[in-house]
């Protein structure tokens, strides 16, 4: 039988030094997953992160809480007191987090209040430990009371700089910051000016900021932008091998919803359009890496004149302290266990604070992201909820089968199929550059489609498969996923049809990532899409499958399932809504109408390139941001993409005016009730 008082006395005399371990353990975990956390790692491994960066805080804060309580308590020796003071400051370090995880969510740099009001309270009670546990006297260990003062002036500005950098990375400072307006000059930079001292606010210098507020002051109207983007597109040749990437310090502004002026697009689609398919992967990463390093990590801080002094300082005044601690001559006359701990807590703490010189994850060029691309299914769904797996089994006894079936089913694509879904988008905006766009109407319009191009150039299926792109969007998204899905597994078509067809290859891992964001992410697949529609789908194939085969047990096949569906769907039933007989009216109408298996699968990848791009263009900046502290999703890629060869974004749709509105603006009411009267309801879409 365990002795319950023995083990309490034990955890009594243990708890601080477990606590103070404890948080110095996950100060390390947070450190090496700041390295993979752009990866894509399982959601267990993201869960551990997150219990991480909220319990670092927590236990660092208990073991505070625990050292007050212990140092009140008149039983515990004057020599244990005396160097368990030591672990005070330690621990304020530990509270002022990593340089290169400072937030793990979007959300946790707007809390940049509490952590100052967390800063003031803890503080003052690693201080009031310190002076009242300390010894006054000649007897006192001069080294030892150097090296406690060392560490509090660490532990402090730490615990300073984390508030701050919080409050530079939250949206409000994004939008207000000189990245975004390079005209406007903190107090920072005045200072600089005066001591004559160079400063850099985000990678963006002052002369660069005098060409971005001339570029706003003199831009070029949408038609004329239009007409100088069609020409970059037709002379420019990819040169490939230029060495060096541009800095693109304007992303922040798209994070922000930020409209850039047209002249400083047109540089950019310049220089995109110089890049081979290798290059501009590499450059849309370095981007998304310096946007994540500004948001989640203490870059911003780090690159200010103050930040980079403290960078420098802080790992050598630490180091001080543990050459202090070690010179020490009466570390004999403290108990055995605090001396090992303490001694732990010095070297880890040294080690921890100079790793960041050896390889900094929150530098840009250290991070490259692992490109790939998620993907979900809905007959798979069906599948595993119609027959679920040992694994799904026991998430239902503990009542979450609707979750894991949702979250740990997540397929990820590898490199190669990112490369060629990003070939095929910069395929289709240059055509669109090259044959749509003509002018300012057909650019806004070129931006709208989500399958409509690709339907009209093939008259064979124009007019019939234009009814399937009329719904919601969300609707049309699970439509042509299920009949891209029926089609692959369809009697008629080939069975290495998916091997030998890009084409086919491309459709798929296009449809199933989007259908991915309609059940993961509805919000960035497009403002109002409803996550609803999946899992009701999901029941309707239940609905339409029972009814066709009774109570027999569906079969474990997904390409049998697809042939069942088909089956049923040939009687229909009023007891089944309509998202599963359209799908299947339009695989059979794919069947029919396209005969050439090549040709019918290049029309459902045209669709899907159009329904993607749609989608990216459509998603707001902050949504972009938010989804990269999970891992950079594979729409933000495509959205940046878009943005650099010229596409319209979120805030371009919703900031800038209609082409002609300034125009009906200056003729007056009348004027524009004329001519409202001679404007068609619907343009027909035409190639030019």
């Amino acid at each position: 039988m365990v002795d319950v008082s023995s083990a309490v006395l034990w955890w009594e005399d243990w708890q601080l030094r477990i606590l103070v371990l404890g948080s110095l353990f996950l100060q390390f975990f947070l450190f090496f997953s700041s390295m993979v956390r752009n990866c894509p790692i399982s959601s267990l491994c993201r869960s551990l992160m997150w219990l991480a960066y909220i319990g670092s805080d927590a236990v660092a804060i208990y073991a505070l809480a625990t050292l007050f309580n212990r140092h009140k308590l008149s039983g515990i020796a004057e020599s244990s007191k005396a160097l368990e003071v030591l672990w005070a400051p330690i621990l304020l370090i530990h509270l002022g987090g990593q340089h290169s995880f400072t937030a793990y969510s979007l959300e946790d740099n707007e809390l940049w209040i509490r952590h100052v009001m967390t800063m003031v309270s803890q503080v003052t009670v690693a201080i009031y430990v310190f002076c009242k546990s300390w010894h006054v006297g000649g007897d006192i260990d001069k080294r030892l009371l150097r090296a406690a003062i060392l560490l509090f002036i660490v532990g402090i500005l730490k615990f300073i700089r984390k508030p701050w950098t919080l409050k530079s990375a939250s949206l409000s400072s994004v939008v207000t910051s000189p990245a975004v307006y390079p005209q406007r000059r903190g107090p920072l930079e005045h200072v600089c000016d005066m001591l004559c001292l160079p400063f850099e606010s985000t990678f963006t210098s002052f002369d660069d900021a005098a060409a971005m507020k001339e570029e706003e002051e003199n831009d070029v109207s949408l038609e004329e932008y239009v007409a100088k983007a069609k020409e970059l597109v037709r002379v420019t040749e990819i040169a490939g091998g230029e060495g060096k990437l541009e800095n693109s310090a304007d992303v922040n502004r798209l994070f922000v919803d930020l409209s850039a002026p047209y002249r400083r697009r047109l540089s950019k689609l310049k220089y995109f359009l110089k890049l081979n398919m290798s290059e501009s992967l590499l450059d849309l990463q370095y981007d998304l890496a310096y946007a994540f390093s500004l948001i989640y990590t203490n870059l911003n801080g780090a690159v200010s004149c103050p930040g980079l002094l403290l960078q420098l300082l802080l790992p050598f005044l630490v180091l001080a302290s543990a050459v202090l601690f070690a010179r020490s001559h009466r570390k004999d006359d403290y108990p055995e266990n605090d001396v090992k701990v303490t001694t732990v807590l010095f070297l880890c703490t040294t080690l921890l604070e100079f790793l960041p010189f050896l390889f900094s994850p929150c530098c840009i060029g250290s991070c490259i992201w692992s490109s790939t691309v998620a993907q979900h299914n809905l007959v798979a769904y069906y599948r595993r909820k119609r027959n679920p797996t040992k694994f799904m089994m026991l998430s239902a006894i503990l009542g979450c089968k609707g979750y894991s079936n949702k979250h740990m089913y997540i397929e990820q694509v590898s490199q190669k199929g990112c490369m060629e879904i990003i070939n095929l988008v910069t395929e289709h905006v240059k055509g669109g550059w090259n044959q749509y766009i003509c002018d300012a109407q057909s650019y806004r319009r070129f931006n709208n489609f989500r399958g409509q191009w690709t339907v009209s150039r093939h008259k064979v299926c124009g007019d019939q498969m234009r009814w399937s792109l009329q719904a919601p969007f969300d609707q049309s998204v699970l439509v042509w996923h299920l009949a891209t899905e029926l089609c692959l597994y369809h009697p008629r078509t080939t069975a290495t049809a998916y091997d030998k067809l890009p084409a086919a290859r491309c459709s798929r891992l296009i449809s199933r990532y989007m259908i991915y964001l309609l059940l993961i992410r509805p919000e960035m697949l497009m403002p109002g899409s409803r996550q609803g529609l999946f899992t009701a789908s999901c029941d309707d194939i239940e609905l339409m499958l029972k009814r066709r085969r009774g109570n027999e047990p569906s079969s474990q096949d997904v390409r049998t399932i697809a042939e069942q569906i088909l089956d049923a769907a040939q009687s229909p039933s009023t007891n089944v809504g309509t998202l599963i007989p359209r799908a299947c009216n339009l695989a059979k109408e794919l069947m029919e109408l396209l005969d050439d298996e090549e040709q019918r699968w290049k029309v459902i990848q045209g669709v899907w390139v159009e329904m993607l791009c749609c989608s990216a263009g459509r998603c707001r900046g902050y949504l972009h941001a938010r989804s990269m502290g999970e891992g950079v999703e594979f729409l933000s890629v495509v959205w940046l993409l878009l943005s650099r060869l010229g596409m319209e974004t979120f805030a371009d749709k919703f900031q800038r005016p209609e082409p002609g509105e300034n125009q009906v603006f200056a003729a007056g009411p009348s004027s524009s009730s004329s001519k409202a009267q001679d404007v068609p309801a619907s343009e027909e879409i035409s190639v030019v």
